[in-house]
């Protein structure tokens, strides 16, 4: 991987009432579903009109390149455990990161995704095909 091919843009908290400019570009729609007892909001998501089986929180969504997004995510009707969820817009497929990750950098021609929240091992990734893919 070489840094050059990524941009990485957030959001730091998703307003669904005017979308993302990459949003509109790759069909992408929320809807609000609920919030727990201390935290974001949570929005089930629709990307191509496909309903994916997740819902993410309205927080931290990262945009990586043009065709990639890293969301925080759980399952539906539920708030935790929270995962990370890294989708491919453009090959309409997703990977469940199996852990929380808030952030990610360039290093050394990987990409590095660590939480700060919590002191687990960050994930160092030489390539995206190293992730188990699900169509969407």
């Amino acid at each position: 991987m070489k840094e050059k091919n990524f941009n990485i843009s957030k959001i730091l908290y998703l307003d669904d009432r005017s979308p993302n400019e990459m949003f509109k570009k790759h069909q992408i729609s929320v809807k609000y579903e609920t919030e727990p007892p201390h935290g974001d909001a949570i929005y089930s998501i629709v990307i191509k009109e496909k309903l994916l089986p997740f819902w993410i929180y309205g927080r931290n969504i990262i945009f990586i390149g043009d065709t990639k997004v890293m969301v925080e995510s759980v399952k539906c009707k539920t708030w935790s455990p929270v995962h990370s969820i890294l989708i491919d817009l453009e090959k309409g497929m997703y990977a469940d990161l199996m852990e929380w990750y808030t952030e990610i950098t360039f290093f050394n021609n990987q990409i590095k995704m660590v939480n700060y929240f919590k002191e687990k091992d960050a994930l160092i990734l030489n390539n995206f095909d190293d992730l188990q893919w699900i169509d969407l």
